[in-house]
């Protein structure tokens, strides 16, 4: 008996935010969007900090520090709560569950000492503004970072080695997201006492002494700053410190109530709400606090951004000269084309198709009653595949991820097009078209592999009922979704980055309402045949792989279909899987017809069209598709409705 209640634990279950598929793969979305934000702030911060001369001071040292020490710090935590979100087995190993928790404690500890001083920086510059860069000097920054990093690492190894040495014979469920000291200790055997303890010590100095240092160094810099003379004085040393002040509110705040609360106030929900707080948002906000509210670090964008439109212009004009455009991005383009006729581009226009202010507000009014009905539509869709039990199928899985798409998708171009069409400002940035551009082919990448998805699961349906269940389990449908979202990001990458690579110093008037590949390579200079090569291989590959893996299903389908002996079986079998079908005619027929025609054929007016039909309608389409033509969907609107009319 003995023997069987010591058991000893080599795996832990991770129980997550919550066991509900549909909310799951909600919270995937969501925590995914965060993660990247996190990772694309925190970068851009730390090159910000390396790349500009104007940066290289002990305050953005340190910030440098913070990102890359976030940047650490969430990708602890959310790839592994990511994977368990898409997967049915949510198990970590005993070792992997100590391994996460000391990361965890080593990163969230340094952070602590970090913020602390980071203060103290603050504390020399406005109380000690004379003696700043002697007692600030590169040696002493280095030291106190290092400081702050050994004190991190050391701390929390003896700690994690106390906690997984104790007995663990009982339960293994994790109820967290994470490895964290108070659930795992929860599932310990015997007196845990002590370790508790050690917790309370440990959070205490991680969070209690450099929070003192915090508190001390902001008293005396509110002391200084109430004896300034000045109002603008004041006001100018205060903003110096705004953005760490936040920062600092934001960490200490959730995780002095996790850490330092009484073990018998310890509730998981609050606790995991409050660990979401300090572990993904958190780290996402703080390149937005520095970034939005820092004059400093907004001009070090301006000017790197400034130094990246030099590098792409022609390298035989003068340095003076091509500085002054790359930073000129107010001027009017009229003024900008009679000062040099082959100026480096640092913005593109839309050409206005519609010159009459009549016909603009005709076509303004048209297409936002497209738009707003595009949204309604996909997002009334994923509301019904959510909340409708009968709906959560892996049809109406990859329908929903298709719902969600088409209105990130309908949301890069139609706000832009809207915008120019009531506005007489039709520019564009250059980044911002290069992100246009990204976006929409990123997007439509991932609808390509998701309609090619949703035609192996119909094969598999019509052909293989029997094994259906079992082939196309929640983890085989989260891994092909997954996979598709994956192409969509990666495979436009490449084609985006040489497209803008190029050399723009010609007309920079897009024939186009939105940045296409076709209109923008037109005001390239020099060759751009290898470009279009590639974009040609690359449409080859995003349309024609997934559209013969849609080719092949249906014929599979349509030999199964055939050799049912009844017409009522045929009739059945085929109006599963005619609403796919009349989507996949919708958007391969005018992405082919734009992408893999040849160049000679592309006419501005004829590609226009098409563009408007699998751009703007066919998003429209597809949920008055789905749900016009299919009864499980309609059945799950009344339904809808019924429950609404009882509540």
């Amino acid at each position: 008996m003995a023997g069987r209640n010591h058991t000893v634990v080599t795996q832990f279950i991770l129980l997550g935010l919550s066991d509900l598929p549909e909310i799951q793969a909600l919270f995937f979305l969501v925590f995914l969007a965060t993660y990247m934000i996190t990772l694309t702030g925190n970068l851009l911060i730390f090159t910000l900090t390396l790349a500009d001369a104007a940066l290289h001071t002990p305050m953005y040292f340190f910030l440098m520090n913070l990102s890359f020490l976030e940047i650490c710090y969430t990708s602890v935590t959310l790839p592994k709560m990511l994977a368990n979100l898409l997967s049915e087995d949510k198990t970590i190993s005993f070792t992997g569950c100590a391994v996460q928790m000391y990361f965890f404690l080593f990163l969230g500890g340094t952070e602590c000492f970090l913020l602390g001083v980071m203060a103290y920086d603050r504390y020399v510059a406005i109380c000690y503004p004379l003696h700043y860069t002697y007692i600030m000097n590169n040696t002493r920054c280095s030291e106190m970072a290092a400081v702050s990093w050994i004190s991190g690492l050391l701390t929390s190894l003896g700690h994690t080695l106390v906690i997984f040495t104790l007995p663990f014979c009982g339960s293994n469920e994790i109820n967290h997201f994470f490895c964290d000291i108070p659930p795992v200790l929860k599932l310990a055997c015997g007196a845990t006492y002590l370790n508790e303890i050690a917790v309370f010590m440990v959070a205490l100095l991680f969070i209690t002494f450099p929070f003192v240092l915090i508190l001390v160094s902001y008293l005396l810099i509110l002391l200084t700053i109430l004896k300034m003379p000045s109002a603008q004085s004041r006001h100018k040393a205060f903003s110096t410190c705004s953005s760490h002040l936040l920062v600092v509110t934001l960490f200490y705040g959730t995780g002095i109530v996790t850490y330092l609360s009484p073990n018998s106030a310890y509730a998981p929900v609050t606790n995991k709400l409050l660990s979401l707080f300090y572990t993904v948002f958190t780290p996402m906000f703080n390149p937005l606090i520095y970034g939005l509210r820092n004059k400093e670090v907004k001009g070090a964008l301006r000017r790197t951004m400034a130094r990246i439109c030099f590098l792409k212009g022609n390298k035989y004009l003068h340095l003076q000269q091509m500085q002054e455009r790359c930073l000129d991005v107010e001027m009017s383009y009229t003024s900008k084309i009679a000062q040099q006729n082959h100026s480096m581009l640092t913005y593109f226009i839309f050409f206005r198709f519609w010159s009459h202010p009549e016909t603009r507000v005709i076509l303004c009014v048209g297409f936002s009653i497209i738009y707003t009905v595009a949204l309604t539509g996909n997002i009334l869709i994923i509301f019904m595949t959510v909340l409708d039990p009968a709906l959560h199928t892996p049809m109406y899985f990859f329908l929903r991820n298709l719902s969600f798409l088409e209105i990130c998708y309908t949301s890069v171009t139609i706000p832009k097009m809207l915008v120019n069409l009531i506005s007489e400002e039709r520019a564009i940035s250059f980044t911002g078209c290069a992100a246009q551009m990204y976006f929409l082919l990123s997007l439509g990448t991932a609808e390509c592999y998701l309609l090619a998805a949703m035609a192996y699961d119909r094969y598999r349906a019509i052909c293989s009922p029997l094994h259906y269940t079992l082939l196309m389990n929640h983890r085989a449908c989260a891994k092909m979704a997954a996979a598709c979202w994956l192409c969509g990001i990666l495979m436009p990458l490449g084609n985006v980055a040489w497209i803008f690579s190029l050399p723009y110093c010609g007309p920079n008037e897009i024939n186009h309402f939105f940045c296409d590949i076709y209109p923008v390579l037109k005001l390239a200079c020099g060759d751009t045949s290898r470009n279009e090569a590639s974009v040609l291989a690359l449409s080859v590959l995003i349309n024609l792989s997934p559209f013969l893996l849609v080719v092949v299903s249906y014929a599979q389908i349509i030999s199964c279909i055939l050799k049912t002996p009844s017409a009522e079986g045929r009739h059945k079998a085929f109006s599963t899987c005619s609403s796919h079908l009349t989507v996949v005619t919708l958007f391969y027929g005018s992405a082919c017809a734009i992408y893999l025609r040849p160049k000679s054929n592309h006419t501005v007016e004829v590609d226009l069209l098409i563009s408007l039909f699998y751009s703007v309608l066919a998003p429209v389409l597809n949920p008055v598709i789905y749900s016009l033509r299919n009864k499980e969907v309609k059945s799950a609107l009344s339904r809808l409705r019924g429950r609404r009319r009882f509540s």
